[in-house]
Order: structure tokens, then C-alpha cells, then sequence
């Protein structure tokens, strides 16, 4: 069956036209004039109007957990997961594999295959290096066989705490196959915070005074200079501090592009006066919310493109794994993947004045290429994966609430905020997947996606 998307503003990562989109066995077959009479040529496809709104490339989140991470279950698995992200436009994601104490690599690598058989979008992996990284490292190529070329590491967290040598030796051996995304906060410093806050303290801004900005700088320049050394292309994962988008604006200004920035929208959103009072722990993630500057510089670096890739680190906890914990202990992960590219469009191109092209580059171009799936995703091109979204600048403003969350989290930190303009359609495999808020999709109808 083909379908024609028409009347709408088709934007890629370069350029916003307006066009006719053929598709056809999930692939965009072709992209013809708007003049074009598509149905003397098509006599028996399936219309989409997409008149008054722009068709953009489905959205390519390079961060996300469904399910598996950690002892206590996160409300989302790969297929409610995949709602989520079909109602807000996104259409793959990149999630993560990481292995368990003493774990075998492709032990893991298996079991997060077999959980993404119920994914309805499609979906890549990063491999995570552990404190186990002396066995795993020699298993690189078993790893990359698996279609895995994009890897993280953390400066701190349980079992996963590396040191500059380790970092080192890793990107050594990875820097000419894939690239590297790192957790980036300095381990030293947050331990000597800890020793200030008992660790019953329930008041939850006690996790962003014991990680402050100063965590993430030293972290960032660390494991940049090692980058720099061994030629490897880096990402910071979810960044959270004005510190790191400075640093990344002197890195852009010598012309170092092997380092890029990811960020979320909550850190630009949010900050540390919303993980005050009883419902504190709701807001908790790490690294933590920070201050209302380092949001206003979060939010200017999305605009002015310091911040190459827009992620969303979903990872949403039920209301009762949270509540009740102190800053030790509380499940750290919020929701996104629904709200990100909604976010982008309505505080970034509405009323920030970004450009829809740059638009299209955050929340799908940048990730597709960076993370070795362009073509096939991040663009709008005759071959190209026939995922689209449709984003409608008039629909005016509208309060997002839980009647609209289409994946399993029973809160999100985004209810009761007002957004402007709206996704309207999600388009999969060439297949409308989302209309009006309403997805409809089969669980498993997504694939994954080795990357070569």
C-alpha cells in the first residue's frame, strides 16, 4: 500500500519546502513538487492532509531506559515505552546495555534483544562499560558484532565508577569503532558532600547540594582531555550545568567537534526549588536539578545549538517507589520521551525562535548521525525510513495532563504545564501510528537496529 502525505511544510536538517511524501513498504518511495497531481499518479493510495503543519523526521531519542534498569521496576517497558514516544513524535530510541556484577557481555546484550521484541518503535543499543571493563574490553569485538558501536561509561555510580585511567584504556580501544557517552560526575567530590547530610535526610534537595555543578565541570574537562588525546567522539549525557555549556561553547569556538553536548528538558525546566516540600522526590534524577541560572543557560545553549542532541534519560518510578525514600535511597529517573520533541517545539521554536531546521537537528539528525543511523533515520529522503511527524505551529496553547500520558507512569513532572503548538500525527514504517493524541500500534512492530 502507498501512502501520500501532502500540504504540508516538509523540514529536513537543512531546509523547511513544502512537497508531496510518497511511501511505500516503509521507506519514503519519493518527494515530488507540490504541484504534483499524486493521485493521477497514485490512484490508490492512502491520502494524509498534512495542510497547516510541518512534516517532520520522526524523533531519534538517544537516551532511554525501558525496563531492566536497576532492582526497582521502572514504569515504562519497551512497548508502553514506545506509546510514549509514538505520541510525542519519537519513533526510535537508543537504550542501553548494562551489565549485571559479573554479568557475561552478551549474556546482556541478549536479554535487552529479547526485551525489545515488544518495541513498536525501533530501537539501537549503547554498550556500558563497567567496573568489570578489564573483562569486557577484550570482548570488544564480540560486542561490535553485535551490532553495538556506541558506548557509555560513568565517572560515578554503583559498579560503574571509572577513573580517568580506566577511561583511558577504554577509549583507546573504541575510538576508531563508535563513539562514547559519558556520565559525568566527579565521584571524590560528591563523597566528601555526602559526609555534610546524614543519610536519612528526606529532604531531597540534599542529592543536588551533595552533587553540585563543580562535580560535573571537573568530570567534563577530565574525560575530555582524554578524548582529545585518543581522537574520540564524545557526548556528555544529560547535561545539567551552565559550567558544561561553557565549556562546550570554548570547544565549539576551536573548532572541536568530536564533542557535543546532550541535554533534557527537565534540566532546562526545572530546578532545585522544585525538589523542595513533601513531593521533592518526585523531581529526582541524576545528575540532580540545579539552579534557575543553570536552566536559563540550559535553555539559551538548546536555542543557540551548544546542545547538539535532545534526549530525554526516560526513566519514570511509580509515585510509590519514590515517596517516603530519603535523598540516599529514592529511585532516581522522570519521564520525557513523550514530551520532549512537544517541549523543543513549543519553548524552543514558538517562543525561543529556533529555527525548524535546527529544530530537526536536536531531536533527530544529530542522534541519527552521531549514533551511525543516518540515512536510514534523522532525514527526509527517497530511501530514508518512512517515520514522520506532524507538528502543528496554530494549535495553540494546551495543558499537559495525565489524561494524555500514553505509557504506564502513574505522575510525570510535566503535568499542569503549558505548551504551545502540538504533534498531531506520528508516522511509522510509513503506517500512522498516533492522531490526535490516540496511538494506536502492535506491540513488536518495531525492530532492532544493528549498527555496522
Amino acid at each position: 500500500m502507498v501512502t501520500a502525505v501532502v500540504n504540508g511544510i516538509v523540514v529536513d536538517e537543512c531546509r523547511e519546502y513544502r512537497a508531496s511524501l510518497i511511501l511505500e513498504n516503509g521507506r519514503i518511495a519519493a518527494v515530488l513538487s507540490p504541484e504534483t497531481d499524486v493521485r493521477a499518479l497514485y490512484p490508490d493510495c492512502d491520502m494524509v492532509d498534512a495542510a497547516g503543519q510541518y512534516v517532520v523526521p520522526g524523533g531519534v531519542d538517544g537516551h532511554v531506559h525501558f525496563g531492566g534498569f536497576g532492582d526497582i521496576p521502572i514504569a515504562d517497558d519497551f512497548y508502553s515505552g514506545s506509546k510514549a514516544a509514538l505520541a510525542g513524535g519519537t519513533t526510535t530510541v537508543v537504550d542501553f546495555c548494562e551489565p549485571g556484577v559479573g554479568e557475561d557481555p552478551l549474556h546482556c546484550i541478549a536479554a535487552r534483544k529479547e526485551a525489545g521484541r515488544d518495541a513498536a518503535v525501533d530501537f539501537a543499543l549503547h554498550y556500558t562499560f563497567t567496573e568489570n571493563w578489564r573483562e569486557e574490553l577484550p570482548r570488544l569485538d564480540e560486542i561490535l558484532d553485535e551490532g553495538i558501536r556506541n558506548f557509555k561509561a560513568y565517572t560515578y555510580y554503583p559498579h560503574t565508577s571509572l577513573l580517568p585511567g580506566d577511561f583511558r584504556n577504554i577509549m583507546e580501544s573504541i575510538h576508531d569503532k563508535g563513539t562514547l557517552l559519558v556520565h559525568a560526575e566527579e565521584k571524590s567530590i560528591i563523597d566528601c558532600m555526602k559526609e555534610k547530610y546524614p543519610a536519612d535526610t528526606s529532604d531531597m534537595t540534599a542529592l543536588s547540594l551533595t552533587r553540585p555543578n563543580i562535580s560535573e565541570q571537573i568530570a567534563v574537562e577530565n574525560v575530555l582531555a582524554i578524548a582529545k588525546e585518543t581522537g574520540t567522539r564524545l557526548c556528555i549525557a544529560h547535561t545539567s550545568s551552565r559550567q558544561t555549556a561553557e565549556i562546550r561553547a570554548r570547544e565549539k569556538a576551536a573548532g572541536n567537534e568530536n564533542f557535543i553536548l546532550e541535554s533534557c528538558p527537565h534540566y532546562m525546566q526545572f530546578t532545585i526549588e522544585n525538589m523542595k516540600g513533601g513531593e521533592g522526590a518526585l523531581y529526582t534524577m541524576n545528575p540532580p536539578l540545579r539552579s534557575q541560572a543553570d536552566a536559563d543557560r540550559l535553555k539559551e545553549a538548546l536555542v543557540n545549538e551548544e546542545i547538539a542532541i535532545l534526549s530525554t534519560d526516560h526513566c519514570p518510578y511509580s509515585r510509590r517507589y519514590k515517596l517516603g525514600t530519603n535523598y540516599m535511597t529514592v529511585p532516581c529517573g522522570v519521564d520525557g520521551v513523550q514530551t520532549r520533541m512537544m517541549y523543543a517545539f513549543s519553548e524552543g521554536v514558538i517562543k525561543g525562535g529556533l529555527n525548524m531546521p535546527a529544530f530537526v537537528r536536536m531531536t533527530s539528525t544529530n542522534a541519527a548521525k552521531f549514533y551511525g543511523l543516518y540515512p536510514r533515520k534523522g532525514t527526509i529522503a527517497p530511501g530514508s525510513d518512512a517515520d514522520l511527524a506532524f507538528f502543528d505551529p496554530k494549535a495553540g496553547e494546551w495543558t499537559y495532563g495525565m489524561e494524555a500520558v500514553a505509557g504506564k507512569t502513574d505522575y510525570s513532572i510535566f503535568e499542569g504545564f503549558k505548551l504551545e503548538g502540538r504533534c498531531t500525527c506520528t508516522i511509522k514504517g510509513g503506517r500512522v501510528v498516533m492522531k490526535d493524541g490516540i496511538v494506536d500500534v502492535e506491540k513488536g512492530s518495531g525492530a532492532y537496529i544493528p549498527v555496522k
